[in-house]
């Protein structure tokens, strides 16, 4: 296990150092928000590579664009230097090609991944002077007593349902909650999808929210609680995470991980 550990942690680092880890969107709203700040870890500067990880608790998001994907799978771990939650995506084939191919790769699905409180700003029923809270989509990571802080992950364009007509293989089957050995991860205690969205059913078809609301795109939102605000990072790159395995060979993949430093 501290041998897994410490290959995780130093492909980590060689990722980040070669620009194959989190791809921020340069230039962008979404980079002014990035945060480049070393914050403190609880790592020892003896373990091998902990220390060079840049996270903070800034939001972290890149620009859409590019083809819708299906989730195929996720998985949450612990490792050396975090908690690390990773989605695994393939392309829809039923999608049509984009105009052209990203060059350099910009991760697809893109993403946004912050802190936020319930109802995570995800409405069934919009705030008005009537009602100024509105009415939140229920979730069990609300109500988790243990959730102290809880980060919000979003991913579009994309999709998560349990059938695929074309390939099964690749739909998500679920879970609602992912299980992992709750004793061995050193700050998530829940990792949920969010499966009743605001604007209904996830289907391949672009879809619409409530009624006032502006459309949005297809997405997938995950909420993973911890015991406290940790620092954090991504990383988003095509083809699987080390470790793991696109579900098909003949279907490009990619996949984004989110990090909570230990």
């Amino acid at each position: 296990m501290k041998f897994q550990r410490f290959v995780a942690a130093l492909t980590f680092v060689v990722l980040s150092a070669c620009g194959g880890g989190s791809t921020d969107s340069q230039g962008s709203s979404a980079a002014a928000n990035r945060d480049d700040t070393p914050e403190p870890t609880g790592i020892s500067a003896d373990d091998p590579g902990c220390r060079y990880i840049v996270a903070g608790t800034k939001p972290r998001a890149t620009n859409p664009g590019g083809a819708a994907q299906w989730l195929n799978t996720a998985v949450a771990e612990t490792f050396a230097c975090y908690d690390k939650v990773t989605f695994t995506f393939s392309k829809d084939l039923q999608a049509p090609p984009p105009p052209e191919a990203p060059e350099p790769f910009t991760c697809v699905p893109s993403y946004t991944v912050e802190y936020r409180e319930p109802p995570f700003e995800l409405y069934t029923e919009l705030p008005s002077e009537a009602d100024p809270d509105g009415k939140g989509v229920s979730t069990s990571t609300a109500g988790f007593k243990d959730a102290n802080a809880i980060l919000y992950v979003e991913m579009t364009p994309a999709v998560s349902v349990s059938e695929n007509s074309l390939r099964p293989e690749l739909a998500y089957p679920g879970n609602l909650r992912l299980t992992f050995p709750a004793s061995e991860m050193y700050h998530i205690n829940i990792v949920e999808w969010v499966k009743n969205l605001p604007e209904g059913e996830q289907t391949p078809v672009t879809t619409t929210t409530v009624a006032g609301a502006v459309p949005l795109p297809q997405r997938v939102v995950w909420l993973i609680g911890m015991d406290e605000k940790r620092p954090f990072t991504t990383d988003c790159a095509s083809g699987p995470a080390p470790g793991l395995t696109c579900p098909a060979e003949d279907v490009p993949c990619s996949h984004l991980s989110v990090l909570i430093m230990r």
